[in-house]
């Protein structure tokens, strides 16, 4: 909304906990194939003697096409329509001053919506209803659902005097701990369906003949988390299917929507200039920065020696680990990184991100290896217009690669960021497991990825959203629309790396109706959103809108307003209005009175830390460090004081646990001397694992301690050369008697060669179904085996 200046309303003075004028938010949702189509209810109630206004603002998919708005007010209904966004508010903004009931709903950003009820009497209660499409993002073989429930607290940073409401508040309502209004949400799921599974909140499901329910365990639960469904469909397209789906307007004009995943896995070339930015500002604090130090740990080892690395923290200030610039990737980078990973906090103040990616893509690239940045952020800022336009800049040099972490990362922003470079993006919520997610993305940054993507529509003629197709990535999916102008054809052929795919086309048989038009319309909206972002991308900084826009910007305005109106759907152009005219008599008397609804903190921030609220929180991993990290001189974050790692025998061994090289007897009474703890790490392993000793690594862990994840454990005792330290995990998982059969050719072969040659062979016999998980460090391991002129048979060493 605008200052009570602009509207002629009165603020209430002080805060109304008690007359909270929201009671509830329900979500029914009803996926069909890629699509799925969402209505939002919320329900307000007037519980003052005043008449008020109440705004709202609250979250949506940053990929929705807001396509539906009434109010139900009694047994009154009125439908909204969808005007220019000026004139929309202005009669608004006449009916509030005339006494009649008024309802608007704006976008402030793809993802950021305000909802405003205007002059609800005392006692009044409203509905009101928003309906959206989406297509859904692809994950692996699974698709998707994100519904965004509360907006976390966006850093604004410092903003230029404006008239009005400052950008950044718009996006920035009061937070609280708690709120009296709840989550009600119900999704259906058409056809026949694999699997459904939710990393954010408990659920239940019911098998119907046709399609699959699925609720919340819960009543009413709090809104501070997105709410995320996995959902595998059984003969779905996958990653490996080309199909084309075609809808028919109302107008009698047929939309096709094309979708393709390629499985091409190029042979990696040169290695990379990889650049770790860090989101370390308070907004991190908790289950996020945990989040993130995983996935960075992850991310750093699945380098090799060809790439050259920095790490880069940042908040109020930032800094690197490596000041100088780079460094290649070997053992010793590998443990300063490690242990600056370990001890990296939450602890930089305000998110300020421009300044620090601006510094990373502006320095100069390496003449050899191409540039790749991976920001990890909850992208908790106002500025996202700036930092989107920034990315788009430097496409042509450098892309940048986004992880949002946490209950409520900022989608727009993670997703913006990855496609204006031409990269990709990956969603990472507490309790989702991040190694398919870091060792996904890594596949993307490290295989050569077609640029050259189009399509050849045959004989039709057709209005393509996106016009500029993106880049795709091996496993990744493409999603084209597509508003055919005339012509015809059986099929279309897709154009990528040099190969071309043949995609059946029925355009006699399309789909009255349904979402397709409408996601058609939505992505041409955004292309011309997104245009508008490199023109006004330092109104954001400022905070203020602009006001002498250029004839490029009116027809940009216009073409929005067009698409808006004709297919009724939201943009940052176009608002919904609605008014219910009342009688005299009915008519509100007095001015209404500001309220602004607080929302829910979210989940992992204030008090709410480490907290579930008494609602689901999926099982955090904890953070373990399994590689050697050397003691002595003192951790600093500015690296050039920092002490370069010995190799070998130099390096520290006093914690047994995390040693890298021990003493291997060679007698040939090898298990007895095993079991003599005073050896090594081996003996003292074996001796616990049998209960004649004790492991030095540490005591065991509480009863009620959360199970770690060992395959995380594992890949983290890796080398950065390819080879696998000796350590507790791996001999807890392995078991005494399989222990007991490596003395032998430790003996003969050297432990590094045995251990790294069981831990391939363990991996792919017990953990098969993480396979994408562990493939790029197996892939390492059998490298490094290779080169170390030695033949061991690992299966017959530990089937035997």
């Amino acid at each position: 909304m605008t200052s009570e200046q602009q509207t002629g309303l009165i603020a209430a003075s002080g805060a109304h906990p008690e007359a909270i004028t929201l009671k509830s938010v329900s979500v029914r949702a009803r996926v069909s194939g890629p699509c799925v189509e969402v209505t939002l209810v919320q329900r307000y109630q007037n519980m003052e003697r005043v008449p008020i206004e109440a705004v709202y603002v609250f979250p949506l998919d940053e990929a929705a096409a807001v396509c539906g708005f009434k109010a139900r007010i009694g047994p009154s209904v009125v439908i909204g329509k969808v005007e220019e966004r000026e004139q929309a508010f202005a009669r608004y903004d006449d009916a509030l001053t005339d006494g009649d009931a008024a309802f608007l709903l704006e976008q402030e950003r793809p993802n950021v919506f305000t909802a405003s009820v205007g002059n609800l009497l005392a006692g009044e209660q409203v509905e009101l209803e928003l309906r959206y499409v989406a297509k859904l993002e692809r994950e692996g073989e699974a698709v998707r659902l994100n519904i965004p429930t509360t907006v976390a607290p966006r850093y604004v940073g410092k903003a230029a005097p404006s008239v009005g409401q400052p950008d950044g508040e718009r996006v920035n309502p009061e937070q609280r701990d708690s709120v009296p209004y709840g989550l009600q949400l119900a999704v259906e799921i058409a056809g026949r369906v694999s699997s459904v599974d939710s990393p954010s909140h408990p659920i239940r499901t019911r098998l119907g003949p046709e399609a699959v329910s699925v609720e919340l365990s819960q009543e009413d639960v709090a809104l501070d988390r997105d709410f995320v469904l996995l959902i595998t469909q059984e003969h779905a397209p996958g990653k490996r299917g080309a199909n084309a789906y075609v809808a028919r307007e109302a107008d009698g004009r047929r939309v096709a929507l094309l979708s393709f995943a390629h499985t091409l896995l190029p042979t990696p070339g040169v290695g990379h200039e990889v650049i770790f930015v860090l989101d370390c500002s308070g907004s991190m604090e908790g289950s996020s920065i945990t989040q993130a130090r995983r996935a960075l740990s992850l991310c750093i080892r699945a380098l090799s020696s060809d790439d050259t690395f920095n790490v880069v923290r940042f908040g109020s200030s930032f800094e690197s680990l490596f000041a100088e610039g780079p460094r290649r990737f070997d053992e010793a980078t590998l443990q300063l990184a490690t242990r600056y990973v370990e001890q990296t906090e939450a602890d930089l103040g305000g998110t300020e991100i421009l300044a620090p990616l601006t510094q990373v893509l502006r320095t100069a690239l390496d003449p050899v290896r191409p540039r790749r940045v991976l920001l990890l952020t909850d992208g908790q800022v106002a500025n996202e217009a700036a930092l989107i336009a920034l990315a788009r800049e430097h496409a042509t040099t450098a892309r940048v690669f986004t992880f949002g972490i946490g209950a409520s990362a900022s989608a727009y922003l993670v997703r913006g960021l990855a496609r204006a470079s031409r990269a990709a993006s990956e969603l990472i919520f507490p309790g989702e497991r991040i190694e398919p997610k870091v060792l996904r993305m890594f596949e993307r940054v490290r295989t050569p990825v077609l640029d050259d993507v189009r399509i050849d529509w045959g004989g039709l003629t057709v209005e393509q959203a996106p016009s500029e197709l993106p880049a795709l990535f091996a496993g990744d999916e493409l999603t084209v629309f597509a508003r055919i102008v005339s012509g015809a054809a059986s099929e279309v052929r897709l154009h990528a790396g040099g190969e071309a795919w043949s995609v059946p086309i029925e355009l006699e048989r399309a789909e009255a109706a349904g979402p397709i038009p409408t996601l058609w319309a939505r992505e041409c909206i955004r292309s011309i959103e997104e245009r508008s972002e490199r023109a006004d991308a330092g109104q954001h900084e400022s905070g203020a809108r602009a006001t002498r826009p250029s004839e490029r910007e009116s027809a940009r305005h216009a073409q929005l307003v067009e698409l808006g109106v004709r297919y009724q759907l939201l943009s940052s152009a176009t608002s919904f209005v609605a008014v219910e005219e009342r009688t005299a008599e009915q008519r509100s008397k007095q001015p209404a009175q500001l309220r602004r609804i607080p929302v829910a903190l979210s989940d992992g921030q204030g008090e709410r830390r480490g907290s579930s609220g008494g609602h689901f929180v999926g099982a955090m991993l904890p953070m373990m460090m399994a590689a050697p990290v050397p003691t002595g001189a003192p951790f600093t974050a500015g690296p050039p004081e920092m002490v370069a790692l010995a190799h070998g025998s130099d390096m520290d061994t006093s914690a047994p646990a995390l040693r890298s090289r021990v003493e291997v007897p060679r007698a040939s009474t090898a298990r007895e001397e095993l079991l003599d703890g005073s050896r090594s790490l081996l003996g003292r392993a074996l001796g616990f694992l049998t209960g004649q000793g004790s492991a030095a690594s540490g005591s065991a862990r509480d009863e009620d301690e959360e199970t770690p994840d060992r395959l995380y454990e594992l890949l983290m005792t890796q080398h950065a050369d390819g080879c696998f330290a000796s350590s507790e995990v791996l001999l807890t998982w392995l078991g005494s008697e399989r222990v007991a059969r490596l003395a032998a050719p430790i003996a003969q072969h050297g432990e590094a060669i045995v251990l790294t040659a069981v831990v391939v062979w363990l991996l792919a016999r017990e953990a098969k179904d993480r396979q994408a998980e562990w493939r790029p460090a197996v892939s390492k391991a059998r490298g490094w085996i290779a080169a170390q002129s030695t033949q061991l048979d690992a299966a017959s060493l530990m089937d035997g």
